[in-house]
């Protein structure tokens, strides 16, 4: 997770504003305090419901006749309360998520012991404590992320109320059972086993977890305290890579945080149901296991990387999260961001083979952000759906910007900042205001109004670039798309230029505070690029010579991360109207033959999405032809086929190649291979370049008959291999007929596909107009099911399957379809204004820019 906040920054919703306002009915009334947590449950994930006691200590802060907790989805058979006065309570489930429990004599200030008897349906939707099928036999995991834990057991489920937790555990004897902390002793009896686990130090509620089932489980050696990889059974031949990867992970954020970890176990489960990618409860972290469980023999470059990458987030947690955890739910951005950010550096630092200094966050969520209706990252919170309303921006921009904010201020001094950070608020509570002052004391700089212009506001800034002699001259404004009238904002923004005159390169630094500064140069540049390293969170605009000018030397004289950067500042510059699609395409030809397969993948990928925009019914004779075109340098340079010791980018670009000529260029050969080594994967999945075989199952579906996509599902139910599991879900998604699909999509409605499992299945089913159509008519019909299947947390994005793209009939169905469900599903309003915002922004685009397209295709 992650966190942020700036030194003089008086932030709207602290927590203590949030308990001040009137109007926010979904946070406890801090009437009571706890200090600590017990809870006893009986669990059997062969039932379909469970029992538990849990006993609160807290204190009553006035006088008042009833108190609040949180809690939903369970009965209480039995409340009491007893300290000073004792009083059988009656309990009130309220809408917000919250339990009013109400004595009928004054409770005065003072200690108590809250005891709460209850019984609970396992959950059905990946979220709380719930209950999945894998290979025939019944397990139990838990996500308490975001407020979940509140589904398991009556808590206090705020991350403000972090206090020791003590689980105890009842289950069948046959069963495995895990939680946060070691277990310290276990009482058997003919049929069941309780589990006395350790006292967790003070946590708050969303990281407390438990697992149940007939696990196999595998030692980690070569940590500091005991460890284990944790999977369903008939999966742990697939643990090593993580277990070789825990240690080293784990030594480089100690050594970063210069804090030991804290726990007393650090445990890892492989999780077949999980709405997430992981989560990083302490002590216990969980994993969709299809990245865990990783063979490294048969796994693309990009798995392997993301088994570090996700590993080192989870990790990087425990300190920054865990041991020092938010306020409240309005930092949870800068949890996530730093989370990223620093499993970035972890993962670039252990295995730089993986080239992930190439992965640009901002480059996947600045056009979100140029959205008007886009929030910025910290902003207030009451409900679950603002939570994750732009979860994905935080990520993303969080990390960005703080590496922006690492590189001006150096990153020795942003280690230190973050040192004393946690070494002050370990155990306890604190908010980003607290951070930036560490980071500002240990730099002697202004961090705080840098990181409140960029956290504080959406959007971000669009720098002109003008050049006279040795002298620049730089503007910013608010990055908008074309014809948006956006509210005008001011950014304090780190900005480093780079230029350079033949053989001489050099750089300079300005913090951008005003609308306009002058920078000197050491000698009149030949060429300007305006994000050295590519660390800036804003876009930036050079004069058409300028810009002409830096397009001839990128190749020799940018990095590979700055001309990815490149390619995405020309492509956002089209969306504000600098430039037009022609002279985008154009500049994005030049680097489809890139030395670095990278940069030629992007290339190519920016110039095939210019496809899914501007493809009409008068044009669509000359995209084939284009994409073929566009493809070739990288087909003539690196064939078809692998070639032994070839880099892993290379072998990703190939997929590209081979998707477009398959899907877009129609090509017979490919889509017979695809055939071919489909069958072959169902026979064997390590004989199929694993860098193409997503590919290949994607083009046989999509051409595939009932036999084929009968042959999917039953190697889909029947497969351990978690990665193709995985592979054979998304190709699910592609089946073409309209008869086909329908027979998909209802499967995503059994209980063979999981509630986590959705939004995969869904993946494919935009792909084509007429299969987007049946897709959005689907959703319609079954709304009902698919809102009491889907992840609480999903249900809001369902608008944007509906209405997005170019079509304005579209956006007008979805709208008055969801129009009556707004008050009932929180989220619903902001998914329909940014999918009302998305679509008239792609008409207009294409109604601007679709002359220019069409002359530069016509030259095909």
């Amino acid at each position: 997770m992650f966190y942020k906040r700036l030194l003089a920054l008086a932030i709207s919703l602290a927590i203590q504003t949030a308990h001040a306002s009137e109007d926010n009915d979904y946070i406890i009334e801090p009437l009571a305090k706890p200090s600590s947590q017990s809870v006893h449950l009986t669990l059997d994930p062969n039932k379909d419901t469970f029992s538990g006691i849990s006993r609160i200590e807290l204190s009553v802060l006035e006088a008042t006749h009833y108190i609040e907790i949180n809690g939903l989805d369970y009965a209480i058979e039995l409340a009491k309360l007893i300290g000073n006065t004792e009083c059988d309570l009656s309990n009130t489930m309220l809408k917000t998520g919250k339990v009013r429990l109400h004595c009928d004599q004054q409770l005065q200030p003072g200690k108590y012991t809250l005891t709460i008897n209850f019984d609970a349906p396992y959950n059905q939707q990946s979220v709380g404590l719930y209950k999945t099928i894998d290979q025939g036999k019944a397990y139990l995991f838990t996500q308490f992320e975001m407020s979940d834990a509140r589904r398991a057991f009556p808590v206090f489920d705020e991350p403000q109320y972090k206090i020791p937790f003590q689980l105890t555990i009842t289950a069948p004897n046959d069963q495995k059972v895990y939680a946060n902390t070691p277990l310290i002793k276990a009482q058997k009896s003919k049929t069941n086993t309780t589990h006395f686990f350790d006292v967790t130090p003070p946590i708050p509620s969303y990281l407390v977890a438990m697992a149940v089932g007939p696990f196999e489980e595998k030692a980690i050696t070569g940590m500091p305290i005991p460890g284990k990889v944790i999977t369903p059974q008939g999966k742990l031949a697939l643990a090593d890579y993580a277990i070789d990867n825990m240690p080293k992970v784990l030594k480089v954020l100690e050594d970063y945080f210069g804090i030991p970890y804290v726990y007393k176990k650090l445990d890892s489960v492989a999780v077949p149901e999980f709405p997430f990618g992981a989560m990083e409860n302490s002590g216990l972290v969980t994993y969709r296991e299809d990245i865990l469980l990783v063979d490294p023999n048969n796994a693309t470059s990009r798995q392997k990387q993301t088994n570090v990458s996700v590993i080192a987030h989870e990790l990087a947690h425990q300190w920054y999260g865990n041991l020092v955890t938010m306020k409240w739910w309005n930092d949870l951005w800068l949890n996530e961001a730093f989370a990223s950010w620093m499993a970035a550096k972890v993962t670039q630092q252990l295995n730089p083979e993986f080239n992930s200094h190439l992965d640009l966050p901002q480059n996947y969520v600045m056009a979100l952000d140029a959205q008007l209706s886009t929030k910025p990252i910290r902003k207030p919170i009451k409900t679950e759906a603002d939570i994750m309303d732009g979860l994905g921006l935080a990520y993303s921009k969080g990390s960005a910007v703080l590496s922006m904010i690492e590189n001006w201020i150096g990153a020795d001094a942003f280690q230190k900042g973050m040192r004393a950070y946690m070494k002050k608020y370990a155990f306890k509570n604190a908010e980003a205001a607290d951070l930036w002052r560490e980071l500002s004391l240990a730099s002697n700089k202004d961090v705080a109004s840098v990181l409140s212009s960029f956290v504080e506001q959406s959007s971000f800034p669009l720098i002109s670039v003008t050049q006279s002699g040795k002298m620049l001259t730089l503007s910013q404004q608010r990055f908008a798309n074309a014809g948006v009238e956006a509210p005008k904002q001011l950014w304090n923004v780190p900005v480093t230029i780079k230029y350079g005159k033949g053989d001489k390169v050099a750089s300079t630094q300005i913090l951008l505070n005003k609308e306009s500064q002058k920078v000197q140069l050491d000698f009149e540049p030949q060429w300007i690029y305006p994000d050295k390293g590519a660390l800036g969170y804003y876009r930036w605009m050079l004069e058409e010579q300028q810009f002409n000018t830096l397009l001839k030397h990128a190749k020799s004289a940018l990095s590979d991360r700055e001309r990815l950067a490149l390619l995405s500042a020309a492509d956002a510059l089209l969306d504000a109207g600098k430039i037009n699609a022609g002279q985008l395409m154009a500049a994005l030809e030049q680097f489809a033959s890139d030395q670095h397969p990278r940069v030629a993948s992007n290339a190519i990928r920016l110039l095939r999405a210019q496809k899914s925009t501007f493809k009409t019914k008068q044009n669509e004779e000359f995209w084939p032809g284009f994409i073929r075109r566009s493809i070739q340098p990288a087909i003539a340079q690196y064939g078809l086929t692998s070639k032994p010791q070839e880099i892993p980018a290379i072998s990703s670009l190939r997929a590209i190649v081979i998707a477009l000529q398959g899907f877009d260029g129609k090509d017979q050969s490919i889509i017979t291979t695809a055939q071919q080594q489909t069958a072959l994967y169902l026979t064997d999945s390590t004989k199929v370049d694993p860098y193409l075989a997503g590919t290949f199952l994607k083009l046989a579906a999509y051409h595939g008959d009932v036999d084929l996509l009968k042959a999917y599902q039953n190697a889909f139910e029947t497969t351990k291999e978690p990665q193709t599991r995985t592979h054979l879900l998304a190709a699910l998604s592609y089946f073409g007929s309209k008869t086909l699909q329908s027979k998909v999509l209802d499967y995503a409605l059994t209980d063979k596909v999981t509630p986590s499992d959705l939004r995969i299945i869904f993946s494919g089913q935009g792909y084509t107009e007429s299969r987007k159509k049946h897709f959005r008519t689907w959703i319609y019909e079954n709304y009902a099911a698919l809102s009491k299947k889907m992840p609480p947390f999903m249900l809001p994005t369902l608008p944007s399957y509906t209405g997005n793209g170019c079509e304005i009939h579209d956006l007008k169905t979805t709208q008055a379809f969801f129009k009556e469900k707004v008050s009932a599903v929180s989220g619903y309003q902001r998914s329909l204004e940014k999918v009302s915002e998305s679509v008239h922004t792609c008409i207009a685009l294409k109604r601007r820019e679709l002359e220019s397209v069409n002359k530069f295709l016509a030259r095909f």
